[in-house]
């Protein structure tokens, strides 16, 4: 009988419908992304959309998402238990058949988590995509952030000091970028998500007009508003990010400001600012780039139609 107080992630984890230990293949990589979460999410949408569940199209589609997500991150815990069970018994190997056979059956294992741990890596970001290109909101999991391995390779984001400090020591290539910087900058409230897209989008045109280099973006790595909204554009057009978030703990109210300073001090000049809204911080980004010279471009919240 099922438990009535169970979710259903733990009736699934119950049952072991998530977990096989047989040797069934995992559908490829175009079949994961397509067949399995692209379709699956059209389908969400397109079913749903012009119905009185319109809706609840949205935190559905979150939900779905977030779960695939809490699974990948329960493979990855048991890759790691696993790992750790392994090493422990390569440390204790006195030859004997007993743990022979056991390595063994641990090394098949930790081979069948990294296989599932590719594939839901694959599923997770691209559900996260799904969701963002169908409400052009950032995608967040409900727990433990974003930390599918793949979700720094569709609009790769580079941590600013990381990125900063590779430069300095000219090595690490895997943090080098090609492209123009764009810094941006905006209210956290802004939910107009459509606007601040298509700005991007024309803005992105005009660097490969002007400078025939890809965009880069950067911004504070807020988890609301304008970054967030940003972020989400940049994974989507796999446009490359930066981002300069604040110090707090070292700098106090002040950290936001102290961010935008890096961001005009990088060792690839800016190609221009662009900020949304009227915020403190937005509209020192703008007065700072325009006193080194640099264009700084100021979007208003649209105008709502009058009734």
């Amino acid at each position: 009988m099922l438990d009535k107080s169970a979710t259903v992630y733990d009736q699934i984890e119950l049952f072991g419908l998530t977990e096989t230990d047989d040797d069934l293949p995992i559908p490829n990589d175009d079949e994961l992304r397509t067949d399995l979460m692209q379709r699956t999410f059209d389908a969400l949408f397109e079913g749903m959309t012009g119905t009185g569940l319109h809706r609840e199209i949205e935190p559905i589609a979150h939900g779905l998402a977030s779960l695939i997500f809490r699974r990948r991150n329960a493979i990855q815990k048991q890759l790691s238990d696993t790992s750790d069970s392994l090493r422990g018994l390569i440390r204790a190997a006195d030859g004997s058949e007993v743990l022979e056979t056991q390595m063994d059956e641990l090394q098949r294992k930790a081979d069948r988590f990294s296989d599932l741990l590719d594939a839901l890596d694959i599923m997770a970001e691209t559900a996260a995509q799904c969701y963002e290109q169908q409400t052009g909101a950032a995608f967040l999991p409900a727990a433990n952030g974003r930390t599918s391995r793949l979700a720094h390779l569709t609009g790769t984001v580079f941590e600013a000091h990381k990125w900063l400090e590779a430069h300095e020591r000219e090595q690490a290539a895997q943090f080098e970028i090609e492209g123009t910087p764009l810094a941006i900058a905006g209210d956290r409230d802004w939910m107009d998500h459509e606007y601040v897209w298509a700005t991007l989008d024309k803005i992105r045109g005009r660097f490969k007009e002007t400078f025939a280099t890809e965009l880069i973006l950067y911004h504070k790595a807020d988890k609301k508003g304008v970054d967030a909204i940003a972020a989400a554009w940049a994974r989507n057009r796999k446009v490359p990010q930066v981002t300069f978030q604040p110090n707090w703990r070292a700098f106090g109210n002040s950290a936001g400001f102290k961010a935008i300073d890096q961001m005009l001090d990088t060792p690839k000049p800016l190609g221009g600012v662009v900020i949304f809204g009227k915020t403190g911080i937005a509209l020192n980004l703008a007065d700072k780039a325009e006193r080194k010279g640099i264009k700084a471009m100021r979007v208003d919240l649209p105008a709502k139609p009058k009734s």
